[in-house]
């Protein structure tokens, strides 16, 4: 008897054909690697963000060079393969977590507040609290006194006043468009900020440049603001990621830079002063909001619950609340007191590019680049939206609320070149101001609703009254 074959041994043909096959087994061999990668492919999410997210927790790199996102949903296909790991199913993020990973989820968002911030908050508490109970007892006085037929009156007058806004004059200031403006807290001065990176100051009556810094930022300027309380304290961000504050001296005609805040990753798209003056909030590209110490410029909190960047905030009149308008088309309530996301206003189906609230403390409107100017009463926490306004044929770039009488008109700026102001009786439009000849950037309103200034693409400030 002969010898058997061991299976080592045994022939095997790899161009064999069968009688109806086209393909031989060789061909039939070096497709299934491609075939199983597109199965895995299949069940790879298309989100470029959850593509992210499990590159990450599968300690890979986020982002490689030169790679796409379809390149990048290849490369998560080609690993989950490597380890055996299923994207699809219950079971998939129980495979890839780890106790470690839960522990550094809760490190990730119950970080232990430092001592400053705990001081920080403390102070909230009773700053918010004591300008929350005057606010209320000054509309308990209002109500108390109320002539429906006086106020009918004089709501007829002021908007009948606001409707006939005239164009007063013109500056063109910059090389490049003119992206914030912001009046001092008397009115008397002007700030701007261009997207050539410079700033300057300018009589608001007049329009007469009285300072300027040609170089303090690189890259676009997104906001300035004035310290609440002083006339001569500026705070601006720009693309380059910095938040920078400035002193601006009247007898010098000069601007100072006092401090530098660093530490926002991406482009700062918005800056504001806290209603105390002593806390600076802002605004970034990098999917987070921080806290400021205004005297000592050291960052007091980062706050993370967007999923894209972050462009605009306004802190309520109290000091208690915060919202934020993100590119990911949600804006946020948060009570910085305590750290907690309140409310999330969902109403727009392109992002958040700014949002403002009421001097009467329960309203804020947001805008986006929908067109559309959504109000929110968060009064109502079933959602709370008020009303929903077309506002422009484009993107809506600012919305403001007039300061001195409680919030009874709302001011807006878009990409359709118009200023439209709005009654907050029956958000029904009063005015549409026409003069600016490309798109508008920023706005804003006069303490006493009697003057408003813009500025924009065609590089110029306007004043209207």
């Amino acid at each position: 008897m002969g010898k058997g074959i061991s299976l080592e041994n045994l022939p095997v043909d790899l161009q064999h054909k069968g009688v109806t096959q086209d393909e031989s087994t060789a061909d039939k061999l070096s497709q299934l690697p491609y075939e199983r990668l597109q199965a895995v492919l299949d069940k790879v999410p298309e989100e470029d963000l959850e593509v992210k997210k499990l590159l990450l927790l599968l300690k890979k790199p986020e982002v490689v060079e030169n790679e796409d996102v379809q390149q990048r949903r290849i490369r998560l296909a080609e690993v989950l393969m490597t380890n055996k790991t299923d994207p699809a199913g219950p079971e998939s993020m129980e495979d890839l977590d780890t106790e470690e990973d839960d522990e550094e989820d809760d490190d990730e968002f119950y970080t232990p507040a430092t001592s400053e911030l705990i001081f920080m908050r403390k102070s909230l508490v009773k700053y918010s609290l004591d300008r929350s109970q005057k606010r209320l007892q000054i509309e308990m006085q209002k109500h108390q006194n109320f002539n429906a037929r006086q106020e009918l009156l004089s709501r007829r007058a002021e908007l009948k006043r606001m409707s006939n806004l005239e164009l007063a004059g013109s500056q063109l200031i910059s090389t490049r468009p003119l992206s914030a403006v912001s009046l001092s807290p008397d009115d008397m001065t002007v700030a701007t900020g261009s997207w050539a990176g410079d700033i300057r100051v300018l009589n608001s009556q007049t329009l007469q440049p009285l300072a300027q810094k040609l170089d303090p930022h690189k890259g676009k300027i997104g906001a300035v603001q004035w310290h609440p309380e002083s006339n001569n304290q500026i705070i601006s961000c720009a693309e380059d990621g910095h938040i920078k504050n400035f002193q601006y001296s009247k007898e010098e005609g000069e601007i100072k830079l006092l401090g530098d805040l660093v530490g926002h990753e991406r482009r700062v798209s918005d800056v504001k002063y806290h209603p105390s003056g002593k806390i600076i909030g802002s605004a970034s590209h990098d999917m987070t909001w921080r806290l400021w110490d205004a005297s000592t410029y050291q960052e007091l909190l980062l706050q993370e619950g967007h999923t894209e960047g972050v462009f605009s905030l306004s802190f309520q009149c109290d000091g208690s609340l915060v919202c934020s308008g993100g590119m990911d088309t949600l804006s946020m309530i948060w009570d910085i007191r305590s750290g907690n996301k309140v409310m999330t206003l969902t109403g727009h189906s392109k992002p958040v590019y700014t949002v403002a609230w009421s001097a009467n403390g329960y309203q804020v409107a947001t805008g986006g680049g929908d067109g559309l100017i959504n109000v929110w009463d968060i009064r109502q926490r079933d959602g709370g939206q008020v009303s929903q306004i077309l506002a422009h044929r484009n993107i809506v770039t600012q919305v403001q609320f007039s300061k001195g009488d409680g919030g009874k008109k709302l001011v807006s700026s878009g990409y359709d070149n118009l200023i439209n102001v709005y009654s907050s009786d029956t958000w029904l439009k009063v005015a549409s101001l026409e003069g600016h000849t490309d798109k508008i950037i920023s706005l804003d309103v006069s303490n006493d609703s009697q003057f408003l200034v813009s500025g924009g693409w065609d590089r110029s400030i306007k004043l209207w009254n």
